[in-house]
């Protein structure tokens, strides 16, 4: 329904206008009647309306003063003029004015039926024509997709894609372009246990800054997937431009961005070997390192020094990680990636930390130790390796590993009191879904609290509480993994008896809510 205003200072003439036309038969509802101009400025300031009926001669605001004021106001608001004078003066202003209606009085109510009839065909026309440029607006995203996805696919009729993105405001006069594609870095597991609000969150900020940065840098770019981007760069843009975007990328997230950079070709149609040599300059991201641009020139460092045999630099590490040497367990492992440097895929590099590992741990039998039950991992979580995404990262974990499990042998052989720690521990399960004290735990073991404590800390290297407080999260972890229980069932079968404060607990050690958790099962 389109909303009518009536202004008339005859309040006869107004009311029987008012109530004799049909107009729900036209489509329209009277929303206000006024009596006179300043009345019906007010109520056009104040309200939506999409048509004025009004009377040309009214005192002090003439209806034509009414008409220029409303325009300015709205100037998409039709105005149908009603005068008793036949005086072509009026209805020349009206004309200039571009009077959406003129009727005479007295009001002949076909001549005003008729008059409405047509100021709605003009309305409808308008709305339709509005929808459609929204439409178009709203469609040129898509379209823009769609002909960058064809000339980074490599199947463009050269012509007609031009023709397309000119129409859409994108205009290269020269042919000469590259390509450069941004990537998060660690999406695989950095994101690994987060809910989808987060991810969504994360994906929003990405767009946002890509979106901002190419606006102000004036360059087009086309979203690949959730959180890949792709650039289409004139040659006389400076690539180094876009480090400015690895730092506006991910600002406010716990991602880094890469981006890999194409060379200059001299057609549309070759546009696609530019967009597959960025991809391959993102894979040189294994050695070179994340988090900065990287060249399709760009090329693996040379290796300074040869290693010695593979054999011979294992011995070394195993005898310095048993021997608690972390000096020469670096030195090892430095000289292991020379190794590393040698290889040309991730699966070789993978493959040879795992062969590290498997000869570590047979090693370890060797001693009656366990690489696995030493660090408390599962042969699973060794899967980590291959969603690392660089040499460097690759080098940290394994020497981090190196580092805790000389520390844990350490521990072990200086552990006189092992035996009884492992009895305390052993007590806190028994009774970890009851309120567990280090008072209650000392008394038991006829031991003073602080002794008993002391003692506690010195072999674990965490105190009673914040042990109990672990185990309760382990305890509550493993419980989720029973579909037949519920959250606060899970909860209290762990000890505790606050549900907000497990919930609390729990994320702020696992990074997602206990709901989260059990959902990503």
């Amino acid at each position: 329904m389109y909303k009518v205003l009536l202004v008339d200072d005859e309040l006869l003439d107004l009311e029987g206008l008012r109530r004799f036309m049909n107009w729900e038969a036209l489509g329209m509802s009277v929303c206000a009647t006024a009596s006179s101009g300043f009345e019906a400025m007010e109520m056009l300031e104040n309200n939506t309306v999409d048509i004025v009926v009004t009377d040309i001669k009214m005192p002090i605001m003439s209806g034509m003063e009414l008409a220029r004021r409303a325009l300015e106001l709205n100037p998409k608001l039709k105005i149908v003029f009603v005068s008793g004078y036949e005086d072509f003066q009026y209805a020349k202003q009206a004309i200039s004015m571009s009077a959406s209606g003129y009727v005479l009085k007295p009001v002949d109510d076909e001549d005003m039926r008729r008059t409405l009839e047509e100021v709605k065909l003009s309305l409808d026309r308008e709305q339709v024509n509005t929808h459609l440029r929204q439409y178009i607006s709203d469609s040129e995203p898509l379209l823009k997709r769609e002909l960058f996805k064809q000339l980074l696919d490599g199947r463009p009729d050269e012509e007609k894609v031009l023709q397309m993105l000119q129409r859409i405001g994108i205009s290269w006069h020269a042919a000469s372009l590259y390509t450069a594609v941004l990537e998060p870095d660690d999406l695989n597991w950095k994101l690994n246990g987060y809910g989808d609000a987060v991810k969504t969150g994360i994906e929003q900020k990405l767009d946002t800054a890509v979106a901002q940065f190419c606006a102000g840098e004036r360059i087009q770019a086309c979203r690949l997937d959730r959180f890949h981007f792709a650039f289409i760069l004139d040659k006389s843009y400076d690539s180094g431009r876009l480090q400015g975007l690895i730092h506006q990328a991910v600002s406010g997230t716990l991602l880094t961005v890469t981006i890999g950079i194409g060379p200059v070709v001299n057609r549309l149609s070759e546009l696609h070997q530019s967009f597959q040599r960025a991809k391959e300059a993102l894979g040189l991201k294994l050695f070179l390192g994340k988090g900065r641009l990287i060249h399709h020139t760009d090329a693996k460092e040379p290796i300074s020094a040869n290693a010695r045999d593979l054999d011979g630099i294992l011995q070394s590490l195993f005898q310095a990680v048993s021997s608690y040497r972390l000096v020469d367990i670096d030195d090892c492992n430095e000289e292991l990636f020379i190794w590393v440097g040698k290889m040309e895929t991730k699966l070789e590099i993978y493959q040879l930390i795992l062969h590290i590992v498997s000869q570590l741990d047979a090693y370890l039998h060797t001693i009656n130790e366990d690489f696995y039950l030493l660090l408390g991992l599962d042969r699973k979580q060794l899967g980590i390796l291959y969603h690392l995404e660089t040499t460097q990262d690759m080098k940290s974990w394994l020497r981090r590993r190196m580092f805790e499990l000389s520390e844990r042998l350490q521990r072990k052989r200086q552990g006189k009191k092992r035996k009884l720690v492992e009895e305390i521990e052993a007590y806190i399960e028994e009774r970890l879904e009851h309120n567990v004290m280090l008072r209650d735990a000392a008394n038991h073991f006829s031991f003073s609290p602080n002794h008993l404590g002391q003692i506690f800390f010195e072999e674990t290297g965490i105190y009673f509480s914040d042990y109990v407080s672990l185990r309760r999260l382990e305890r509550a972890k493993q419980l989720l993994g029973d579909p037949k229980l519920k959250v606060y069932e899970a909860a209290n079968k762990a000890g505790y008896k606050n549900l907000s404060h497990f919930s609390k607990q729990f994320k702020e050690h696992y990074g997602v809510s206990p709901g989260d958790y059990r959902r990503h099962l």
